[in-house]
């Protein structure tokens, strides 16, 4: 694994005239592990560091709140230390609770961009870059005297003095923060609030009640579809055009007969309500069939979870089975994949995430280099990636059997509604370039798992309860999002949305802020509104990004490729310049190169649309670790100016050049046929009319590529596309260059977004 390296260079410590010395925010800390080992000089120089240090902490500044949050717990005089500098620097500042984050504010104005708390750049519209969601929190560490580390369990109470307190976060992000300077009261009050509410005992204790009083999102802001109406689920099945053989069944109104289930599901249409209420009852979970996905020749995609074994009325499974036969229009034998013998467990993808967490999440530089030597070996033993390759490879032979052999297929699960939300969706993918939309991927996302009944908030660990095992907080999404990864780089053309989109993606699921993603079924989600009297007012969807991030954070959702592979008839383009040179007698390049190259692919083959049916290859070398969610935070990793970031920035560009010519092509279309529609000029000169508004160009508006960076047009303030921000994480972490407070106090996106400026000028072409 490739890496270049980075080391940290700074000493803000200075001495001024008459032997006073000035205390910046971002200091350098000699490591004093016991005071019997400290010289004398760094005993005085600490004592100096602190005195001077108070001097800052008199107009503290406050974290910003969003509407709900209240502030429970402070500390004075902390110090965040930056990551991989083996806490000797960071910054002072002052550390606070709310019920929604830990929110570290550094004490000194001039540690923010502009010298102003009101002017810091932010990581979203909802966190500040210092800022951590409770709900991302995964282990606490307390480290006292001593050297003595004690992970802080759900609750437990603090009795010792805190020294060091390290935060392993969700997003795979350390945070380590020291309270040698704080208050002792203080040191313990906030060691005891940041255990006590990162582990929550139930829902109304999550931050999104108390913003969900306050908020103003009503049901019509939401997104469509949801799918929690029988329309939605209605105009799906037209649109795949299966409605004679499907139906939506209304049989669950009310949550009557499945608690698992939505309101509204699809069925064969031979299924009777009353057949579905008395079947029900022998399903795990009362998971009966349910319909997922019907491809262009009849075959379809079904979802199940087991019959329990004390039952007796097994004769139930097989008429349900027959019924899915009959709707399939075909007589051929139905597949049943039990993904309980072709997929791993959760209890597998449980042991593989935390040995993961094992060799990623470190802020040492001793320790990153010590497992970087046996990196592979490390990698290969979490079994991850044999993880991703199991599901990819189910995925595919789902995919074989209903395209080649037009046989409906069955994906049969304990409870129905983990793995198979991974195989069900991964198949849907690869069949249908509509879920490759941003837009489609989202409805896929919120049929499958959130209305289907993916227990998001006992997988994702938002909620702490004593009666349930460790085994059942399994980042199954997650493991969703790294075969969709694989998949985008395998069709790096195929899919409208960007790697940057999934890694967000598994960070918003993890936020505990969204109706989306904060809930286990959809009777879980009516149960917790009403009972909070939210029924009225709910909380944003995750699939509003505007709500949490600006419109340049979103535009690196877009894959450039998928744009330039399908706005533009690049096929004509080609056809047209080869008749052009072949017409005017210039030999065409190919034919110089005939005999070495042999023939060349047609522009269909390098422009055109690709086969509409994906498969991938599901191979040792072809499934790839990924580094941007996993590694974006590990400073010594990033590849400096490369990278897949590198790429992206070349392909957007090219993407804009195409924009910009066809933009000009337009025009001069137009305005060849507006001058071959005009009368002679003779004509126009006895008519009068004047000849000056006769040569007036006709322009047209030009359109947006929807893309972060373009090709002319740069209005920058400093630097362009500099090494310091584009590196193989953007736009997560900044590379390190001369300081690491950019580290601890900008984002990399934002940072960039401000230093860059990085824009096209639009009306610019509009003279060209």
């Amino acid at each position: 694994m490739s890496r270049r390296f980075k080391s940290y260079i700074g000493n803000n410590f200075e001495m001024k005239e008459k032997g006073k010395a000035t205390f910046q925010s971002y200091i350098d800390f000699p490591d004093q592990e016991e005071d019997d080992k400290e010289s004398n000089a760094d005993y005085i120089e600490m004592e100096e560091v602190e005195k001077n240090a108070s001097a800052f902490f008199d107009n503290l500044h406050e974290p910003r709140k969003l509407q709900g949050e209240s502030k429970v717990a402070e500390a004075d005089k902390v110090l965040m230390f930056a990551p991989f500098s083996d806490r000797k620097q960071g910054v002072i500042g002052h550390l606070f609770v709310t019920n929604f984050k830990i929110s570290f504010v550094p004490a000194d104005k001039s540690s923010y961009p502009d010298g102003d708390n009101s002017q810091v750049v932010m990581r979203s519209k909802l966190l500040e870059n210092t800022d951590i969601p409770l709900t991302f929190v995964d282990t606490i560490y307390q480290v006292s005297s001593g050297a003595r580390r004690r992970r802080l369990v759900p609750g437990s109470s603090v009795s010792t003095t805190t020294k060091y307190l390290e935060i392993y976060c969700k997003d795979f992000q350390v945070h380590v923060f020291g309270f040698r300077f704080a208050p002792q009261d203080q040191n313990k009050q906030i060691t005891d609030a940041i255990a006590h509410f990162s582990y929550p005992t139930n829902d109304s204790l999550l931050f999104a009640r108390e913003f969900g009083y306050s908020s103003q999102f009503e049901d019509g802001d939401q997104p469509d579809p949801q799918f929690l109406q029988k329309d939605d689920w209605e105009k799906e099945l037209e649109r795949l055009q299966c409605q004679g053989m499907w139906r939506v069944a209304d049989a669950n109104i009310g949550f009557e007969m499945s608690i698992g289930l939505p309101e509204f599901f699809v069925t064969p249409i031979n299924i009777l309500n009353a057949d579905l209420a008395k079947a029900c009852a022998q399903f795990a979970d009362k998971r009966l069939p349910t319909w997922c996905y019907t491809y262009v020749n009849g075959a379809s995609l079904v979802r199940m979870s087991h019959v329990l074994p004390e039952s007796d009325f097994k004769i139930l499974e097989e008429k349900m089975l027959n019924a899915v036969k009959q709707s399939s229009g075909n007589e051929k034998d139905l597949l049943i994949c039990d993904l309980g013998r072709m997929c791993p467990s959760l209890q597998d993808v449980k042991s593989s995430v935390d040995k993961l967490k094992a060799i990623v999440l470190t802020d040492s530089a001793k320790d990153f280099y010590s497992s970087d030597a046996r990196w592979l070996s490390s990698l290969e033993a979490t079994h991850w990636l044999q993880h991703v390759a199991a599901c990819l490879n189910t995925a595919n032979h789902v995919v074989n059997q209903m395209t080649r052999d037009s046989q409906t297929v069955v994906l049969k699960e304990e409870t129905g509604c983990d793995l198979s939300c991974v195989i069900s969706c991964l198949a849907q993918l690869q069949l249908d370039p509509e879920f490759r939309t941003i837009a489609g991927f989202q409805s896929l996302v919120q049929r499958e798992w959130v209305v289907m009944g993916h227990p998001f908030q006992l997988r994702l660990g938002l909620i702490w309860a004593p009666d349930i095992s460790e085994a059942e907080q399994a980042p199954v999404f997650l493991l969703f999002l790294d075969c969709v990864w694989q998949l985008l780089q395998q069709f790096p053309s195929s899919f409208a949305f960007s790697e940057t989109y999934l890694t967000v993606l598994w960070d918003t699921a993890n936020l505990g802020l969204f109706d989306t993603f904060l809930f286990n079924n959809c009777r879980h989600r009516k149960k917790f509104l009403s009972e909070n009297k939210l029924s009225m007012v709910t909380l944003p969807s995750a699939w509003d990004w505007k709500f949490q991030l600006s419109d340049e954070q979103i535009l690196l959702f877009n894959n450039p490729l998928y744009r330039l592979r399908t706005s533009y008839d690049l096929d004509y383009v080609v056809d047209s310049a080869k008749t052009a040179l072949h017409s005017s007698g210039d030999a065409r390049r190919e034919n110089s190169y005939s005999f070495l190259l042999g023939k060349p692919r047609s522009s269909t083959e390098i422009f055109g649309l690709q086969e509409v049916v994906l498969k991938p290859e599901v191979t040792a070398g072809l499934i790839k670790f990924w580094s941007q969610c996993f590694l974006r935070w590990i400073i010594p990793a990033q590849i400096v100016g490369g990278g897949n970031p590198s790429q992206y920035v070349q392909q957007c560009i090219l993407t804009e050049e195409v924009v910009c010519l066809e933009h000009k092509l337009s025009s001069l279309t137009l305005q060849l046929q507006n001058q071959l529609m005009q009368p002679p000029l003779q004509q126009r000169q006895r008519e009068g009319e004047d000849r000056n508004n006769t040569d007036m160009t006709i322009r047209l508006t030009r359109p947006s590529s929807g893309l972060m960076f373009g090709a002319t047009g740069y209005r920058s303030s400093s630097m362009q596309l500099s090494a310091v921000y584009i590196t193989s994480s953007f736009p997560f972490t900044l590379a390190v260059s001369h300081h690491t407070q950019h580290t601890l106090i900008c984002g990399p996106l934002s940072q960039y977004l401000k230093d860059t400026a990085i824009d096209h000028n639009y009306m610019q072409d509009e003279n060209d």
